[in-house]
């Protein structure tokens, strides 16, 4: 079944491409917002917080595609009980980063600044001789180290570390429905036993994207969280909901509780 939730996850970008541009632009603002904060903790926090955040984003955004509604600001930025829910997944990356980062990005910095000086792109030592800023500090490395590759990294990681705990339901259950957390985190778990090669199939999936971010040195990391937040919808639209296909585009599709209060006679149905 993951073969069908990436299809249809890539067929509603297809629908509306400049929408999911704008947001991965604006998503994009945000993350070198983040990387402009000058304590490194907090600025590592904050890149992950906004990582999860914008799955949620992408996520909501799936949803109003699918449905054939005007992608409005007030129709999919996260509300209040996301942007907890973000922190909380944020705060386990960040524990996480904490014990495997330094075995990890030391080693690429590393890599990547004996590359480019050994390509005579960057020079360790500055002409006074004191040692010349990092790699990444410079506009032609940083912006695609940072966007893509620490972008594309954190929002992989964040779907890892979502579906490795059986939480890869948690943000839709929480961002579509207003599910309690701890109700969420209860729930989700079941989806696995159910479909125990689909999810697997995710694993690897994941995994693949992340070697591509790397691979890539960070150009593919803007379009890694679009498609996460719609895999997200979709693999959660067809195991929650029991539905595996798009709507066509066109008109507005009625939402169900826009047909449930459409038969009990209501004007303005709840959300």
């Amino acid at each position: 079944a993951w073969v069908g939730w990436l299809r249809e996850a890539l067929g509603l970008i297809a629908q509306r491409p400049g929408a999911f541009i704008g947001y991965t632009a604006a998503a994009a603002l945000a993350q070198a917002a983040a990387h402009a904060v000058a304590w490194q903790p907090v600025r590592v926090l904050l890149i992950l917080v906004v990582a999860v955040l914008a799955l949620g984003v992408f996520l909501r955004l799936a949803l109003v595609v699918d449905y054939n509604r005007p992608a409005r600001a007030d129709d999919v930025l996260p509300g209040n009980l996301e942007v907890a829910t973000a922190v909380a997944v944020s705060a386990v990356l960040f524990t996480a980063y904490g014990a495997l980062g330094p075995a990890i990005f030391t080693p690429l910095g590393d890599s990547l600044e004996a590359a480019l000086a050994g390509l005579g792109l960057y020079e360790p030592r500055l002409e006074s001789g004191a040692p010349a800023p990092r790699p990444v500090a410079y506009f032609l490395v940083g912006p695609v180290l940072v966007a893509g590759g620490i972008w594309g990294v954190s929002a992989a990681a964040a779907g890892l570390v979502l579906l490795l705990l059986g939480q890869w339901f948690l943000l839709p259950m929480v961002a579509l429905h207003a599910a309690p957390p701890g109700m969420a985190m209860a729930v989700s778990p079941r989806a696995y036993t159910a479909n125990p090669a689909a999810m697997t199939g995710l694993l690897g999936l994941l995994a693949l994207g992340l070697g591509a971010v790397l691979l890539s040195a960070g150009w593919l990391g803007p379009l890694l969280a679009p498609v996460l937040g719609a895999l997200l919808y979709t693999s959660y639209r067809d195991v929650f909901l029991g539905r595996d296909h798009n709507h066509p585009s066109g008109p507005p599709v009625p939402t169900p509780s826009e047909l449930a209060a459409e038969s009990r006679g209501e004007s303005n149905p709840p959300d």
